[in-house]
């Protein structure tokens, strides 16, 4: 088993991406708003005459990836414990469709 290492690590982020995941990589290891580090970005790309994104390149080669996130899934037949399925409605109204809040599918064709 490897062990964790006791420090953050600078990667790529997997789920706050535009172009790459940088500038959202970076926003999680500051704890900051990806927004703002966006931004910033920008800026410097613009005070530096496009240098900068010589060295966003750069960090797109160097910096990892993040582990992919896992996938939540919801049981759409499973009921509550007081009768209600997962939209709220109770009754035979359909099944929850996993996704969307309140769509349901239908057993009956029309």
């Amino acid at each position: 088993m490897t062990p964790s290492p006791s420090y953050r690590q600078l990667r790529r982020s997997q789920t706050d991406r535009k172009i790459s995941g940088v500038c959202g990589g970076i926003a999680e290891y500051l704890n900051v708003d990806p927004t703002l580090i966006r931004l910033a970005a920008v800026a410097l790309a613009i005070i530096t005459g496009g240098a900068f994104i010589i060295a966003y390149i750069v960090a797109m080669i160097v910096m990892p990836q993040a582990a992919q996130p896992a996938p939540v899934w919801h049981d759409a037949g499973s009921e509550r414990p007081d009768g209600a399925n997962q939209s709220g409605q109770s009754g035979p109204t359909g099944t929850s469709f996993p996704g969307y809040p309140g769509a349901t599918i239908s057993s009956d064709p029309k």
